[in-house]
């Protein structure tokens, strides 16, 4: 068997990574954050993004961001404005509910890193941090 090349590694780990922020989550006062709604608020990354944007991040229709965007604004965690900047797009922002959310949220991958580290190293993460932060375009 061919060892894994360097986008099935990354796939893999993403998904484990994934996988333990669910963990972290179902363990919090926010356990009703499925998946794709995880998926969704880490693309958006705490900044306020168009629909086409996030569609095209998540590589998923305008449909499927428009129902779970519709869910995380039931919540009360989303909302959705007219984009100042695009005459006919719809601009997602975080409510301050949804504020308070993606800082537990960063608060359960910083112990995932944590935990990481104890297992790898330190100084083994931050050189890992750093080979991923650099640019691969050309």
């Amino acid at each position: 068997m061919a060892d894994p090349n360097l986008k099935q590694l990354l796939l893999e780990r993403a998904d484990w990574f994934a996988r333990e922020i669910m963990k972290g989550v179902k363990r919090s006062e926010h356990a009703y954050i499925t998946p794709a709604q995880s998926r969704l608020l880490a693309h958006m990354g705490g900044k306020p993004m168009n629909m086409a944007e996030i569609a095209r991040r998540l590589a998923i229709s305008r449909q499927a961001v428009h129902k779970t965007v519709g869910e995380l604004a039931r919540r009360g965690i989303l909302e959705v404005t007219d984009d100042p900047q695009r005459g006919n797009s719809k601009l997602v922002r975080y409510t301050e509910k949804g504020r308070l959310l993606n800082r537990a949220g960063a608060q359960i991958i910083q112990r995932i890193e944590d935990d990481i580290g104890t297992r790898l190293g330190p100084a083994r993460v931050k050189e890992l941090k750093r080979l991923l932060s650099e640019p691969w375009e050309r």
